[in-house]
């Protein structure tokens, strides 16, 4: 792969600076440019777009298991990203990739995940940005889910749209070979929410939440559904929230009561 000029490449996650096979997402990135490792000092997962400004953020600098140097925050994935933009860089990154998340960020999981998050604010930062997650059955194979992110890092820089950016990419479980890249849609559909009660001493009890989404009952052209297939699902998001149908439904109907009264 080659590029006219090294890119500079911010890297976070959500798992910490030893999770998610951070050190062989940076060494693949390596082959793209110069990689700036910023991320949560602790796991925090599930936070989404959560930010800290009612209490002081912590900054470190640390090694990786590899020696790298690494800064780590007591903030969240977006804090991350945040002071990446603020503090380190002179002038913005060329790329902001999040992840390797263990764990499938797909369907609705997209709105609680940490990694999704540190992607849709570096776009908001006027970045491309990419999240990338993968089944945790993947957890033992940290370079080989590392050379996928890079294969598909490479096709959405070579052929993605003109801009800021966010693509949120899922890579299913891989048995060796190359798993098809399918470009689909979220999935809507409702997880099914779980809490499993565990009884302690003393009378106390606790719940661990879990959810589940049925593959098999998706649509064909979402990402679980790709998953599923054994396909990497590479969904692109965007920031506005608005609900472009209510909108013009609301101003129609307005419209027209005021034109009767």
């Amino acid at each position: 792969m080659a590029w006219d000029a090294p890119m500079k490449i911010l890297l976070t996650n959500d798992d910490g600076p030893f999770g998610g096979g951070v050190s062989a997402l940076r060494r693949g990135l390596e082959q793209l440019g110069e990689v700036t490792v910023v991320c949560p000092a602790d796991e925090r997962s599930g936070v989404s777009r959560g930010i800290t400004f009612t209490m002081p953020v912590r900054v470190r600098q640390a090694r990786l298991g590899d020696g790298a140097s690494v800064w780590t925050l007591s903030g969240t994935p977006s804090d991350c990203v945040f002071f990446a933009f603020s503090e380190i860089y002179d002038s913005p990154p060329d790329l902001v990739v999040s992840g390797v998340n263990i764990g499938l960020n797909a369907g609705v999981a997209a709105h609680y995940s940490g990694t999704v998050a540190a992607a849709l604010d570096g776009a908001l930062n006027g970045v491309r940005s990419v999240a990338l997650s993968t089944c945790a059955s993947n957890a033992e194979r940290p370079d080989a889910v590392a050379a996928q992110a890079v294969r598909v890092l490479d096709l959405l820089l070579k052929a993605g749209p003109e801009g800021a950016w966010a693509f949120n990419v899922n890579i299913p479980r891989l048995d060796g070979g190359e798993p098809p890249i399918c470009f689909v849609r979220q999935c809507p559909e409702r997880p099914r929410f779980r809490f499993a009660r565990r009884d302690e001493d003393y009378g106390r009890t606790h719940y661990w939440m879990s959810w589940q989404v049925d593959g098999g009952s998706a649509a064909p052209d979402t990402d679980v559904a790709a998953l599923a297939r054994g396909e990497i699902a590479v969904t692109p998001l965007r920031d506005d929230l608005t609900d472009a149908a209510a909108l013009e439904t609301l101003r129609n109907r307005l419209w027209s009561d005021k034109r009767t009264a």
